[in-house]
């Protein structure tokens, strides 16, 4: 990333803020024009907020350079059975979704990075259990890796899921990925 440099100093860049990534989010997600978002941006309490950006022009500009999704690619899957049409499997690279997920800004700071303990009371008495870095199985694993790493589980689940009932009755088996960093509640 070759705004790597810049992300450390400040987590939303390209954005100042939270604030300024979170009403940025809003606007690009929301379906407006860019009139409209110039409408908005111009309102005398929009301009009243520390925004680093005050026309949507600017506002795409810097929304382009936040780093991609990851691409998705497509190939035929040959088959020992003549089929009605061609088996496509459609997919993403896993690496790259595990990165993108992992360096997304909206799960910065629902996530866990190292493994931790939570008990009931102060005297350490009832261990609770609410996400997975909080179980044995991360402190068991975190001590095989060198000092200073991070642990990054991958959660894998798949489910048949009809496409079109109406004509064909297509059906897809998408791979869901997640990682157990983060919070079980979002």
């Amino acid at each position: 990333d070759i705004y790597a440099s810049w992300c450390q100093q400040n987590l939303y860049y390209p954005f100042a803020s939270l604030g300024d990534w979170e009403i940025t989010n809003f606007l690009l997600t929301s379906r407006l024009s860019m009139r409209a978002i110039d409408k908005f941006l111009s309102l005398h309490l929009t301009n009243s907020l520390p925004l680093s950006f005050s026309t949507a022009k600017e506002l795409r500009s810097h929304a382009e350079m936040l780093p991609s999704r990851p691409h998705w690619n497509a190939q035929v899957v040959p088959t020992t059975h003549p089929m009605k049409s061609p088996v496509t499997l459609y997919y993403c690279d896993s690496l790259d979704c595990v990165e993108s997920l992992f360096n997304h800004p909206l799960f910065m700071q629902m996530m866990d990075y190292s493994p931790f303990c939570l008990f009931t009371t102060t005297k350490c008495i009832v261990r609770v259990f609410t996400e997975w870095m909080s179980s044995d199985s991360p402190w068991d694993l975190q001590l095989k890796f060198p000092k200073g790493s991070t642990l990054c589980s991958v959660i894998l689940s798949s489910d048949k899921t009809h496409i079109t009932n109406m004509c064909g009755g297509k059906v897809a088996h998408p791979l869901l990925i997640s990682l157990t960093n983060i919070h079980m509640d979002i």
